[in-house]
């Protein structure tokens, strides 16, 4: 076989290789041979066809398959004999097929660049640093409280946690708009998602009160057609209920799925849901500076293949995210500034390992297969499905793996700690 490579770019390959006439002819009269003893055809007893009738009937096929495999495979010794990574498969386009003549085709590829990474020893990468406080726990309380408040009737004006039921009307210009009516509305003041203007014009209202105001929407208003217009609204409260709290008491746990009924067994369950939570979530931070530091610190110019790639996959998952057909409506530059940077980890990530001879963890993928399968009602069914499915699997090895990056590198980076509170944390407050 004989092989001539061309640098048509920084990443461009164009590979020119000969499979020598007779290589090609011999491997056509072995197939047909095994096919001998494979095909049927009437009046021949199975595995009794003569090669002569065989060549006649599946001569062509033979010829087509083989020629398709033998480019295919001379693709891949040329690729590992020149040390070459392409990106992608290639474009082959064949040069010579004629029967009896060497095999003769080009193949057009990009490869991936070669990467000097900088040494991590330099990064500097801020790392979290927070613990679950008392205040935390008893703040996850009273939530818990709130999450199962009894709500009464009260004959008195609406205040701020007050629930009350109203129907409203607005108007713009005299005319009614989309999404500016409702009857029988429940806003519970302060946690209504109601502008703010709106609420204010609530509180002090009592059941059979009725108040027109106007009201102007904010400029970042989430529907940009009433962005700072100004509408006319019409309120009847047909009702105001109070909140009455559940005392923190043995029901209480009880009902929180704590046997004992102890207040002090339900903290600690508290305590350790929350100290669970904010382990992923400091985690989650972590490694979200690591691939900052990485992403900041190697710059390199990207195959256009691998961008274009990557391009679509980020294209479709915001399609999918944002429940949109129309692709025009996309934000492209942000578009394309998450691709280069996906495309970008991705090939920094890759040299890490290759270059340090990173090992996937086995244990730990398996660990992170228990923890999915964990939240479903069948666990073993979760875990059977992701080991039959070898996508599946690959995504959850490729988790871990990135994983494994994020510790590696923070091994023998300089650690800069910040400090966090758990509501910090956990609201993405950073």
């Amino acid at each position: 076989m004989q092989v001539s490579l061309e640098t048509t770019g920084k990443f461009g390959r164009r590979m020119t290789v000969e499979v020598p006439g007779d290589q090609v002819v011999s491997a056509i009269e072995k197939k047909l041979q095994g096919m001998v003893r494979q095909v049927k055809i009437p009046g021949f007893r199975p595995g009794k066809v003569p090669l002569k009738v065989v060549r006649q009937r599946f001569g062509q096929q033979a010829r087509q398959e083989v020629l398709a495999d033998t480019m295919n495979s001379s693709y891949r010794e040329a690729i590992e004999q020149e040390k070459l990574r392409p990106t992608g498969p290639p474009n082959i386009e064949p040069l010579n097929l004629e029967a009896g003549e060497d095999l003769k085709f080009v193949a057009t590829f990009e490869v991936f660049p070669e990467i000097e990474l900088a040494d991590t020893g330099t990064y500097k990468i801020s790392v979290a640093q927070a613990e679950v406080t008392d205040q935390d726990v008893d703040e996850m309380l009273e939530k818990l409280r709130r999450q199962k408040m009894q709500w009464e009737e009260v004959d008195r004006a609406a205040a701020q946690e007050d629930r009350v039921t109203l129907d409203f009307k607005g108007t713009l210009e005299g005319e009614p708009f989309p999404g500016g009516s409702q009857e029988g509305y429940v806003a519970v003041l302060g946690h209504s998602g109601l502008l703010p203007e709106f609420e204010r014009h609530l509180e002090g209202m009592c059941k059979g009160d009725s108040k027109s105001f106007p009201l102007t929407f904010p400029k970042e208003y989430r529907e940009p057609e009433l962005a700072e217009k100004t509408a006319s609204f019409e309120v009847d409260v047909k009702m105001v209920e109070g909140g009455v709290l559940p005392e923190a008491d043995e029901t209480f746990a009880r009902e929180l799925g704590i046997g004992d009924g102890s207040l002090e067994s339900l903290r600690e369950q508290l305590a350790s849901n929350l100290e669970s939570e904010l382990e992923q979530r400091v985690g989650a931070y972590n490694k979200h500076q690591v691939m900052e530091c990485l992403f900041n610190s190697n710059e390199f110019e990207l195959p256009q293949s691998l961008l274009e790639q990557e391009k679509q996959t980020v294209r479709d998952r915001f399609m999918q995210n944002m429940q949109i057909q129309d692709e025009s409506r996309l934000p492209q530059d942000l578009l394309d500034k998450e691709a280069k940077r996906r495309t970008a980890l991705g090939l920094i990530i890759g040299e890490i390992i290759r270059q340090n001879e990173i090992q996937l963890d086995r244990d730990q993928v398996s660990q992170r297969l228990r923890m999915i399968a964990a939240s479903y009602s069948n666990p073993e069914e979760v875990i059977e499905y992701y080991q039959g499915n070898m996508q599946a699997m690959a995504s959850i090895e490729s988790q871990v793996m990135e994983d494994q990056v994020v510790k590696w590198v923070l091994e023998r980076a300089e650690k800069v700690p910040k400090a966090f509170t758990f509501d910090e944390m956990v609201n993405n407050q950073l």
